[in-house]
């Protein structure tokens, strides 16, 4: 074979075999090989400039109810709208005992039409009859309200004279909906288990977990204003982490709905978040939330010009710089709009301890400091403090029902039954799909910012009777293929048929699959063994101190920022993949019309949907578990979510359409 690059070299015979070239085709040029992580830090950071040059706009009141309204359209749509919120949600108080102070009730909270939600409300002792109130929304814990941070804070709020409610999110507490009542087992362990699971499983479907995150949280705020102890007027809000993750969307959904707010440890900005390589959780992962500008700033100016407590820790994993750009940039906004001078206190607060992540005391007589000022009219936090002995009550004495939500109500609608009615709903609604399928595939994976490159050999030679290409293409601005091209060296320049080979691992598993390879070659074919983003020689050094792809790991993280981006490592690999094809469509590496793609696992749905794009025939392992399987199951594997999971496919197209249009088109094999 001449080499296609230089002409004239010539290739010298070696013994050498295929893990030797498989070790050459794990050194592309440097640029190439680290650029994952630099394509998603330069268009997070045209998105994250673009955001900032609309806040600098907004200079008077009516721009900043412009900009509110923008916001929370946004967020909505991220998330997929809101589902039915109740007024007045019906509940039951399933016990009711008095403490040094404050009365405790427990309560079943219906916080949708046959989907209840467990809580516990403090009341003051104090012989008022109406007292204003804080919503206390709860982080990640398996404990939930019963958490002693949570139980510190709620005691501290109600002693100095607030309603509290503290209210068990989703999948803690008394809320794990997976539990087995069969075999009387919880098979999910650890606080945020069933948040992620099933958040992949609406996000499959254009949605997003955080809806029903914030559809209980207003529930259970109408349902604290319509309670006849509490002053409707005045209401606050705080929690902690995936707390305040719950406040700060409230504050973007409904802003309109409480008088002053105080997340802890959640704010911060964009910007830090992707270049400390910090990951969200599922429920804070708003598909498309970067694209769209949101960014924390914004948090704060949702409910702009109310007060705002931000409540932060020096030595937070939420980046600390990231906070005090967010406030200071929310600041300024609001300082021209209410034409404040520089020395004016300024309604959005920042408050930092010298603590780790936590929602300590110092924050939490912050939190009280606010809610006082804003509803009780005058500073408490200092008077209330010296008088608090705190109390932890065990966990039993804050049960709702019994401990275990799904025990106590077996015939209650899941999220699980809500995610299997969404993908009916669905289905029925796009079966009337008018566009055509290719053309619905073309928009959701973004095939129009795929180039027509060419390919850039990096090393060529010889190994036994093949010769080999080791080369990269750029698929797009920013993006880059790599890949290994083997013939047999008796075919000189001929065009020969071409398999397309894709599997986990890419060339970093050459030998590992030199059957397949050896098989194709023989059959007079050339192989072509392709790295899309992320894989093989383009594998991308692990963030932080994190795994590579179990819990929240550097695949994670990074198809995390690809979905806030409005995009995919999924849709991103299926690009590459037809860029590939339109590469050697446009040379004279392979016989036209003689393309095949052969892969393994969930690299299968990368080849279904280039080979649809491109016109080319596919031969898919049929090992990846389809999406209908994955939204319907009980569980899924959780380990590579980055391969698969592509948000609001199964809005656009099932599994089995795919499929049946490459045998319509005789292009499956």
């Amino acid at each position: 074979m001449r080499s296609r690059l230089f002409e004239g070299q010539n290739l010298k015979p070696s013994a050498r075999t295929l893990w030797e070239v498989q070790a050459f085709a794990q050194k592309p040029p440097v640029e190439v090989s680290t650029n994952l992580y630099t394509y998603i830090r330069a268009k997070a950071e045209k998105y994250i400039e673009a955001s900032r040059a609309v806040r600098r706009t907004v200079t008077d009141m009516e721009d900043l109810k412009a900009r509110r309204r923008e916001i929370r359209d946004r967020f909505l749509k991220c998330i997929g709208g809101l589902p039915f919120i109740p007024e007045n949600p019906s509940h039951e108080v399933t016990a009711r005992r008095e403490y040094d102070g404050f009365a405790l009730e427990n309560v079943v909270l219906e916080t949708r039409p046959d989907y209840y939600a467990t809580c516990s409300v403090y009341t003051p002792l104090d012989g008022k009859k109406v007292h204003p109130a804080v919503l206390l929304l709860i982080g990640h814990t398996d404990a939930g309200k019963a958490d002693m941070e949570y139980q510190y804070a709620a005691q501290l709020f109600c002693r100095a004279g607030f309603t509290v409610l503290a209210l068990d999110p989703y999948g803690e507490g008394e809320r794990f909906e997976h539990y087995d009542l069969s075999s009387d087992f919880q098979p999910i362990q650890g606080c945020s288990g069933e948040h992620d699971l099933m958040d992949w499983k609406f996000k499959l479907m254009g949605l997003s977990l955080a809806r029903y995150f914030v559809a209980d949280a207003l529930s259970a705020l109408n349902y604290l204003k319509n309670r006849a102890d509490v002053d409707e007027s005045r209401v606050a809000l705080t929690g902690h982490s995936g707390g305040g993750t719950q406040v700060s969307m409230l504050m973007l959904a409904g802003g309109d709905e409480f008088t002053c707010a105080a997340p802890c440890a959640y704010i911060t900005d964009n910007r830090a978040m992707i270049e400390e390589g910090v990951d969200p959780d599922n429920e804070m992962l708003w598909p498309g939330s970067l694209k769209e500008g949101i960014d924390y700033a914004d948090i704060l100016l949702a409910v702009a010009p109310k007060p705002v407590a931000v409540l932060a820790n020096a030595h937070d994993f939420f980046p600390p710089e990231g906070t005090k750009r967010a406030v200071d940039e929310a600041r300024a906004v609001v300082q021209r709009v209410l034409k404040n001078k520089e020395s004016d206190p300024s309604p959005i607060e920042l408050i930092t301890a010298q603590s780790e992540h936590a929602y300590g005391p110092t924050l939490a007589k912050a939190a009280l400091s606010l809610f006082s000022r804003c509803l009780l009219g005058h500073d408490t936090s200092e008077e209330t403090l010296k008088a608090f002995r705190f109390s932890p009550l065990p966990p039993a004495a804050l049960e709702a029902a019994g401990g275990c939500l799904p025990k106590a109500r077996p015939g209650m609608t899941t999220l699980q039954q809500e995610a299997e009615r969404v993908l009916a709903q669905i289905e029925a609604e796009r079966a009337g799909a008018q566009s055509p399928l290719k053309t619905r595939l073309s928009d959701l994976i973004g095939i129009d910012h795929v180039e027509h490159g060419n390919f850039r050999v990096y090393k060529e030679g010889v190994c036994a009777p093949y010769a080999y290409l080791c080369f990269v293409l750029r698929q797009e601005q920013g993006i880059w293929l790599n890949g290994v091209l083997l013939r047999l060296m008796s075919a000189g320049d001929e065009a020969l048929p071409a398999d397309v080979m894709l599997w986990p691992g890419g060339t970093a598993r050459i030998a590992e699959h030199s059957f397949l390879i050896h098989k194709t070659i023989a059959q007079g074919r050339q192989a072509i063994v392709l790295d899309l983003p992320g894989e093989g020689a383009l594998l991308p050094a692990k963030l932080g101190g994190s795994d590579m792809y179990i819990s929240w790991s550097t695949m994670y993280k990074l198809n995390a920022y690809l979905i806030q981006l409005g995009d995919s490592l999924a849709a991103l690999r299926a690009r590459g993949t037809a860029a590939l094809l339109r590469a050697l469509e446009g040379s004279d590496l392979a016989e036209k019309d003689g393309v095949c793609l052969l892969s393994e696992g969930d690299m299968d749905r990368y080849a279904l949907w280039a080979a649809l794009l491109c016109g080319v025939k596919v031969k898919p392992g049929g090992a990846c578990q389809s999406y209908e399987e994955i939204v319907s199951g009980a569980y899924h594997d959780q380990t590579h979510t980055h391969a698969w999971a592509l948000p609001g496919v199964l809005k656009a197209f099932g599994s089995g359409e795919i499929t049946d249009e490459l045998k319509a088109n005789r292009k499956l094999l």
